[in-house]
C-alpha cells in the first residue's frame, strides 16, 4: 500500500518546526520542496502511533467515517489540523484551514481502515 503525508508550507511558517512536530508522529523522513512538506512510504505500520492515538482517543468510527467520507475508487485520505499536531495533539478535521490541514492519502482505503480501527 502506498502512504503519502503532505502539507502546505507557507513562508511564514516555520518548516523545520512542522516537520519535527511530523516526524514525532510518523516515524519516517519528510522533505520539504516549493511550497510543500512531504513523505511517501509504504509500511502501514509506521502509522502506529496515529493508530494508538486513535485508540487511546476513542475515535475509530471518526476515522472510519471520515475514509469512507472522503474515499475515491480505492483510494482515500485523512486530513490533520496542522497547528494542534505542532502541539502534538491529534485533531481530524473536513473543513479547510487557513494554514493548510495535514493530507494522509491511502492508495487502498479497505487496508487503512482495517489497520487503523484494528
Amino acid at each position: 500500500m502506498k502512504i503519502k503525508i503532505s502539507t502546505p508550507l507557507y513562508p511564514t511558517e516555520d518548516g523545520d518546526k512542522i516537520i519535527s512536530s511530523l516526524e514525532k508522529i510518523f516515524p519516517v523522513k519528510f522533505k520539504k520542496k516549493k511550497g510543500e512538506i512531504y513523505s511517501e512510504f509504504t509500511d502501514i505500520n509506521l502509522l502506529e502511533n496515529l493508530k494508538h492515538k486513535v485508540e487511546d482517543g476513542r475515535i475509530k468510527t471518526t476515522v472510519l467515517y471520515l475514509l469512507e467520507k472522503n474515499k475515491s475508487g480505492n483510494s482515500s485520505k485523512l486530513e490533520l489540523n496542522k497547528q494542534t499536531l505542532i502541539v502534538g495533539k491529534i485533531h481530524f478535521v473536513e473543513e479547510d484551514y487557513a494554514l493548510g490541514n495535514i493530507i494522509i492519502e491511502f492508495d487502498d482505503v479497505n487496508k487503512a481502515a482495517e489497520y487503523l480501527s484494528g
